[in-house]
């Protein structure tokens, strides 16, 4: 177990479509922590073959609370996620929303507060079946801070 501790794996299953349009989707369910809710929420409910989406993490901060930007700062440590996905589906890295700064005893922090989206980038072969539904499962990492920080786990 990493120093994070361990939040549930969620899973997300996607529809693989023709070209053309696609429908909107619904995120998984939502897993609450202590201070936090989080999901997964994906950008469409069908993925094209040789496409990209995207499959944003949600955080939903309690107030007077935060987590880590990808340069946590002088303290802290950024929110991970590891993805199982099917043969060929590729994730890449977080793309980042820009962060609060946030200073504390003199030492500058990167800071996501409130409801946040961190989303990545997923590939989809073009070796895709349409009409085959895949599961996507995450796992993220993250400490949610305050006075402290607090590394949250949740089942």
């Amino acid at each position: 177990m990493s120093v994070f501790g361990r939040l549930k794996l969620w899973t997300l299953a996607l529809a693989v479509a023709a070209a053309g349009p696609t429908l909107a989707a619904e995120t998984s369910p939502v897993v609450k922590t202590e201070h936090m809710e989080v999901q997964l929420a994906p950008q469409t409910a069908a993925a094209i073959p040789g496409s990209t989406l995207y499959v944003a993490l949600r955080h939903k901060i309690v107030p007077g609370w935060h987590t880590y930007w990808r340069n946590s700062g002088d303290a802290g440590q950024a929110t991970t996620i590891d993805w199982t996905l099917p043969t060929g589906w590729k994730a890449g890295e977080i793309v980042w929303p820009t962060p609060k700064r946030f200073v504390v005893g003199g030492l500058m922090n990167y800071v996501h507060e409130g409801d946040v989206l961190l989303p990545v980038p997923i590939e989809v072969p073009a070796d895709a079946k349409v009409g085959e539904t895949v599961t996507l499962k995450a796992e993220a990492h993250f400490l949610v801070c305050a006075d402290l920080c607090v590394p949250e786990d949740a089942t």
